[in-house]
């Protein structure tokens, strides 16, 4: 997931093994057993739904590998290595980088035929024809497109399905994960399918985890690369996260900086309560040009 455009009909991918392999190396790296500290709410779904129910699989992955270094040139020539041209940004001492990708090969059960994908609009696109063999098809009540499953000759399972909007970020995965709980085997009404080749290479950046407390530093930077190259053989994904991790307290002698809404209250000796209180937003970090009132 990238934060550039979450339109409903733009082409966007949700990746998440990677991220969580990339955080758990980082807890690896820091010997850190305390957990993942969140700054925002979408953090917390994450760590919450994700990252505590899924870092626990990534030992099964064998897909998935991952690096920790306090030299980022490392880090960056492990991503270009890999076919990767995300590259994060210098790092200040007492930092560190992560990254972790996801390289995953899938060959249909049967290889499809090169075929054509025409669409409501009169254009052509280079599209796969496969017969019944390997596929099942499925329902959901409310929705009138079918759910077509794609055996591979491995143990994974593909699942298509037309929709004209789709949520975005973590949202994605949530709705899919809805659908495949409601979704009924039916009887083939259609001899085969043909669907669209695809050719996808996505970046961008993971705004929504800068923040994150990962053993007491924090994220300062996280990009996500996804690759996908689809055709009448099979599939293949691709998928790096890299991140950038900072020491949280600042080194002697540099300032603490707020720069974020904060807090402020006045109490006096003697009271049960505070004089004053407040939370303050940029809207009114202005200079007052005195005190008087």
């Amino acid at each position: 997931m990238t934060d550039s455009d979450e339109r409903p009909d733009r082409t966007r991918c949700q990746v998440t093994y990677p991220m969580v392999s990339a955080l758990l190396k980082a807890e690896e790296f820091l010997r850190n057993t305390d957990g993942l500290v969140p700054t925002n709410d979408t953090q917390k779904i994450f760590i919450k739904e994700f990252y505590n129910s899924c870092k626990s699989d990534i030992p099964k992955i064998h897909e998935i590998e991952s690096i920790a270094d306090t030299n980022i040139k490392k880090i960056n020539n492990w991503l270009k290595e890999r076919g990767f041209s995300i590259q994060l940004s210098s790092i200040s001492e007492g930092g560190f980088g992560i990254a972790s990708m996801l390289d995953l090969l899938g060959k249909w059960a049967k290889n499809g035929e090169k075929w054509s994908v025409s669409t409501e609009d009169g254009n052509y696109y280079p599209g796969i024809k496969m017969t019944n063999y390997g596929l099942g098809f499925y329902r959901v009540e409310g929705n009138q497109n079918i759910i077509i499953e794609i055996e591979t000759k491995a143990s994974d399972k593909v699942f298509l399905l037309m929709a004209d909007h789709a949520p975005a970020g973590l949202s994605l995965v949530k709705h899919v994960e809805d659908i495949s709980r409601e979704m009924r085997k039916i009887e083939p009404e259609y001899e085969g399918v043909v669907f669209p080749m695809i050719d996808l290479n996505e970046e961008g950046v993971l705004k929504w985890l800068i923040g994150l407390n990962v053993g007491g530093m924090v994220v300062a930077e996280a990009l996500q690369q996804t690759k996908l190259k689809m055709n009448h053989e099979g599939f293949r994904v691709k998928s790096a996260v890299a991140m950038g991790i900072l020491k949280a307290p600042p080194r002697r002698g540099e300032p603490y900086v707020i720069n974020r809404p904060f807090l402020m209250w006045i109490t006096r000796p003697g009271l049960s309560k505070p004089l004053f209180v407040a939370y303050l937003n940029k809207d009114v970090w202005k200079n007052p040009e005195g005190l008087d009132m």
